[in-house]
């Protein structure tokens, strides 16, 4: 007997259909893959799964028995628990006050007892091999120590069935092997996982079988002999990716972009570089390594305590993201929703936001051209749905990538930095940013890439620096580009 199974899920918004009669199931003590392009139907599916949607027709059955959640609180009582991208942490109570709250256990008098949510909370702890303790602030934490903290949470609640959205988005190598170790440790206590990530080198390791979703249907099952990359993709895009990094005959030019002894903070100590024109300069390093920071020390959104920039043999002295931008520099962050969008606004309003002046004549906005430039957008990077009056808040991860760097290619500038360009991005569209990103290095623009991705930035970038620690730990030429050299210097 399955552990799930989904039969016939339909769901609708409004008069449009996301869903059309998904069928999933997941066995006791498995790892299921569940894969697609954005907007495929992934998230709405999980999100039937776990009580956020109800659905306008099929059934969920678990463990034989038919169920309907009307909230994530009744999924959770029914031992489904979710651990989102972004994680549902309280940053500033400690880990055990994360771990049971609303649950806490009380005395007769109604007072929390504190040392017996500790003791709970250690036992946790050490049965997934964390290293940190029940009375640590979770704002203190790493990334992958919040992700444990999550996946704590999920076993105190006696979890059947764990659903994890993108976990490795933003790991290092190591911290996805812990990750890993942890998957398997709590699958062998019967534990079972509803796993979705874009990263398909991942579910070699990881996955047990795979379901592909596109356009709202299921496509295809893979079984763990099955599994390929190309046969994933190929059945992802409903076409095969003959080339994800495009090939260009380009020139990289003169120096355009010179940093001297950049120091910012706790996280970046005495760096310089310099970036030519048509060049994609990556920067690779683990987590925590400084290379964020740099950015935004280089643009001026952190003031640096001291250092230089010159621009084109210039020196400037940005102080805000704004003054950047007036000098040719712009930045695709790496939190597109706080950051890169007003997700209440139109994918129109919102690529029209860096450039209102260049739309507007005496101060009144051309609609015309608004629409123009957005439709214009839309199609060179594929944006969809191709509606420029949709929201953002309504658009796949994907496409609200793509309005993001649509913002920023209505002008050519001298330089861009890419912040994680891909995270979080299926590999259809992963290819499309690719192909954007080579096209404004073909026509001069100096490009900086930041990426955790290791085959993206040897499939990218002309030339590599390495970030630890704040400091650059080495450098490496386009024919030197392998994974292991770059680990070595990142270590």
């Amino acid at each position: 007997m399955k552990l799930l199974e989904m039969q016939g899920i339909v769901k609708r918004f409004g008069g449009v259909e996301i869903l059309h009669g998904v069928d999933f199931e997941l066995g006791k003590g498995e790892v299921h893959a569940l894969i697609g392009e954005n907007g495929a139907g992934k998230s709405t599916l999980i999100k039937v799964l776990a009580g956020v949607h109800e659905a306008n027709a099929g059934e969920v059955c678990l463990e034989g028995q038919r169920v309907s959640f009307k909230n994530p609180k009744e999924a959770l009582t029914h031992g489904i628990s979710t651990i989102h991208q972004e994680f549902n942490l309280v940053p500033y109570l400690d880990v055990a006050s994360n771990i049971f709250l609303g649950r806490e256990y009380k005395n007769a008098m109604g007072i929390i007892k504190k040392e017996e949510i500790y003791r709970r909370t250690q036992i946790l702890l050490e049965r997934i091999g964390a290293e940190f303790a029940p009375d640590a602030m979770v704002a203190s934490l790493g990334v992958a120590e919040k992700q444990m903290v999550e996946i704590c949470k999920a076993m105190s609640l006696k979890a059947k069935i764990v659903i994890m959205d993108e976990p490795t988005a933003v790991l290092s190598e190591k911290e996805i092997e812990k990750l890993f170790a942890i998957i398997r440790k709590i699958k062998q206590e019967g534990v079972s996982l509803i796993y979705i990530s874009h990263r398909l080198d991942e579910l070699l390791q990881i996955a047990d079988k795979v379901t592909v979703l596109r356009d709202g249907e299921v496509v295809g099952g893979l079984e763990k002999h099955q599994l390929s990359k190309d046969v994933m993709t190929t059945m992802m895009i409903g076409r095969e990716l003959s080339e994800q990094f495009p090939k260009t005959d380009k020139t990289v030019g003169e120096v355009v972009l010179d940093v001297r002894g950049i120091t910012s903070g706790k996280h970046v100590k005495d760096v310089s570089f310099v970036l030519h024109k048509g060049e994609i300069l990556g920067f690779s390093g683990l987590v925590g390594a400084g290379r964020t920071e740099l950015m935004r020390a280089v643009m001026g959104i952190d003031r640096p305590e001291c250092g230089q920039v010159y621009l084109d043999g210039k020196e400037i002295r940005c102080r805000s993201a704004l003054e950047a931008k007036k000098e040719g520099i712009v930045l695709i962050p790496e939190e597109r929703k706080t950051e890169g969008l007003v997700l209440s606004m139109s994918i129109e309003d919102n690529i029209a936001l860096t450039y209102e002046a260049a739309f507007s004549f005496m101060g009144v906005l051309s609609k015309r051209k608004l629409e123009e430039n957005a439709e214009d957008i839309i199609e060179k990077l594929t944006i969809k749905p191709a509606d420029r009056k949709k929201k953002a808040l309504n658009l796949s991860g994907g496409n609200q990538q793509k309005i993001v760097i649509g913002k920023w290619i209505y002008k050519n500038h001298k330089v861009l930095v890419f912040d994680e360009p891909t995270r979080g991005v299926d590999v259809g569209a992963k290819a499309e940013i690719y192909k954007v990103m080579a096209d404004l290095a073909g026509k001069g623009i100096g490009i900086i890439m930041v990426s955790s991705d290791l085959p993206e930035i040897i499939g990218m970038s002309d030339r590599v620096i390495v970030m630890k620690e704040g400091k650059v730990s080495g450098e490496l030429k386009r024919e030197e580009l392998e994974e292991d050299r770059i680990m070595r210097y990142a270590f």
